[in-house]
């Protein structure tokens, strides 16, 4: 933005603004003004033509980028490089499933909080709080980029309230007896041979590979993605401890673009945490077993894709009739350190929780029998 003074016979001194600036597409404009009689005066229109300025830019971004557009701009600004595979599937399938066909075709700079409000209201007719809560989740990142890009004013996000349902009940948490595993177990290490072009030898070996990473995740509530990327020298059997470092990248991935990565969870993911002297007692047979680097890998020493061990334990648990996942370890892990009355920071440390809450919140609800249990504690003592 320029001032300049003209002078002519006619008017005398005058004074004239020239301004240039871009719209929010990126389309070079330039406005002129002349005919002021003096630089205060010229200074004041400038200003207040700036000021108007800014109004048109936001009504401009409001009437032409959307929700979806912002989202799509963020993930690929900033998501591509901030977040994991696995993060970014989660919000791409949030957005696509919950969103991209609903509000998210409203113009960003029009979503106020009474909008979002309602869109919440209404969808809590069809989801639980718990779908409703990764929704919110999508906002909130969509707006901050969008406030930090000046694409807005305000962040209404915050003042979201998620609506509860009428007849919300507990997630309850899915556990698995030592019982039924062991039964997974033995399944799986004698299964036969499905892949023709491998020798029986290998097949063997990998089949007590699987058995490893289950009892792996029974005795420490690893992720799957944790526990095939663990390597031999992330133990250390005498101390009876192991680190965390690194896991398999794999969701939303082909095949070949699987790899491991050190980028986990979160930063509480990675650290050392104590494992039982049981667990080192199978370690340390299996170990004269496998002369390879990774913990479990298959009969040539590479590490094992998870959905391939997720395949076969779907198998195993068909034929045998058992409900079962592998992140049901993790919370078998974590129920029996709560139920065993273990101190909340010292769990959650095991479990690499970033906050306390986490841990308290989904697995200290006790169902109808734990609750009978304790009652009947109580009161037999009684007379």
């Amino acid at each position: 933005m320029a001032i300049s003074e003209i002078k002519s016979k006619k008017h005398g001194k005058t004074f004239q603004v020239d301004i240039k600036y871009k719209s929010v597409l990126g389309v070079s404009k330039r406005h002129i003004k002349s005919g002021f009689k003096s630089m205060k005066e010229a200074k004041k229109y400038e200003r207040d033509f700036k000021e108007r300025l800014e109004v048109l830019k936001e009504q401009e971004i409001s009437t032409h980028r959307t929700f979806n557009d912002i989202f799509y701009e963020y993930m690929e600004i900033e998501g591509k490089a901030k977040y994991s595979s696995a993060t970014k599937v989660y919000y791409n399938s949030t957005h696509k499933m919950y969103v991209k066909d609903t509000i998210g075709n409203e113009s960003i700079g029009s979503l106020k909080y009474m909008n979002l409000q309602q869109f919440f209201k209404k969808m809590s007719k069809k989801y639980n709080p718990p779908t409703l809560k990764n929704i919110k989740k999508l906002f909130a990142v969509t707006f901050k980029y969008a406030l930090r890009n000046e694409y807005i004013k305000e962040n209404p996000v915050p003042y979201i309230q998620i609506p509860k349902s009428q007849d919300e009940r507990r997630v309850k948490v899915e556990i698995i007896s030592d019982d039924d595993l062991s039964r997974i177990i033995n399944a799986i290490q004698g299964a036969k041979r499905t892949n023709p072009y491998s020798s029986a030898k290998n097949a063997e070996f990998t089949f007590k590979s699987y058995a490893m990473a289950l009892i792996i995740g029974r005795y420490t509530g690893l992720r799957i993605s944790e526990t095939l990327a663990l390597k031999k020298k992330d133990f250390d059997l005498e101390k009876c401890c192991m680190t965390v470092r690194r896991r398999v990248e794999y969701a939303g991935l082909k095949g070949k673009d699987i790899h491991i990565t050190h980028k986990l969870k979160s930063a509480n993911s990675k650290g050392t945490v104590e494992i039982s002297r049981k667990l080192c007692q199978y370690l340390k047979k299996w170990f004269e077993i496998n002369p390879f680097e990774f913990v479990v890998c298959n009969g040539q020493g590479n590490f094992i894709n998870p959905e391939t061990l997720n395949h076969r334990i779907r198998e195993v648990c068909k034929e045998l009739g058992i409900h079962f996942h592998y992140h049901m370890l993790r919370h078998t892990y974590a129920t029996e350190l709560v139920m065993s009355n273990v101190n909340p920071v010292v769990i959650k440390g095991l479990m690499r929780h970033g906050d306390i809450s986490t841990t308290w919140s989904i697995y200290t609800h006790p169902q109808n029998e734990d609750q009978r249990k304790a009652l009947d504690s109580l009161y037999m003592k009684m007379k």
